[in-house]
């Protein structure tokens, strides 16, 4: 704006100055006693041609002015289409990133259970394992006991096999019944090794 105003006012000085110069001239002022209707006519005239000078100028100007403003426009239209544009890659960003948190929310739960499904299952192995060692405990227990009782087994088989008329009779001998006694005490000897197999003793 500045700029368009500083022709215009070297452009009127340049008028008042030349108006003052013709005015005080000494020929100016023997014309204008001569004929001041004459004076007067060359002075509008001179005048007339200065605006229109100034009228060509300003019109320079405004056409300057107004490429300018249409170069500016473009300008203005170019940046508006490139905010647009970033604005619509903004949005593109911003939904990429909204469906990555939501993936990434989605496989943090997923992740959880699966920890979790695989601490349940470790602490299921675990009880089982315990459960087997204790099943393996009792069933070397077991065999142990049955050995014991195949051998108590064995032991009054024996005794019955081996026992005869005579020894029955004397089982049964009233008077010293020390055969009696005898049999007595195996008895209790293998009820005591049953009854401590049944203890697990």
């Amino acid at each position: 704006m500045s700029a368009s105003k500083s022709p215009l006012l070297s452009v009127l000085l340049a008028a008042i100055v030349l108006a003052v110069v013709i005015l005080s001239s000494p020929a100016f002022a023997a014309e204008k006693k001569a004929d001041p209707g004459k004076a007067e006519v060359r002075r509008l005239q001179q005048a007339q041609r200065q605006l229109t000078l100034e009228k060509d100028q300003l019109e320079d100007q405004k056409a300057a002015v107004e490429a300018e403003l249409g170069e500016v426009k473009k300008k203005a239209d170019g940046e508006a289409r490139r905010a647009s544009s970033l604005n619509r890659e903004l949005g593109a960003l911003r939904s990429a990133r909204d469906a990555a948190t939501a993936r990434l929310a989605e496989t943090e739960a997923e992740l959880r259970k699966t920890q979790e499904a695989q601490r349940a299952a470790e602490a299921e192995s675990k009880r089982l394992q315990n459960a087997l060692a204790l099943e393996k405990q009792q069933h070397v227990s077991c065999v142990e006991s049955g050995k014991a009782l195949r051998q108590v087994s064995g032991e009054v088989l024996e005794l019955y096999e081996s026992k005869s008329c005579f020894t029955t009779t004397l089982q049964r001998e009233p008077l010293t019944g020390l055969k009696r006694v005898e049999v007595e005490n195996a008895i209790e000897d293998l009820r005591e090794k049953l009854d401590s197999q049944r203890t697990g003793s």
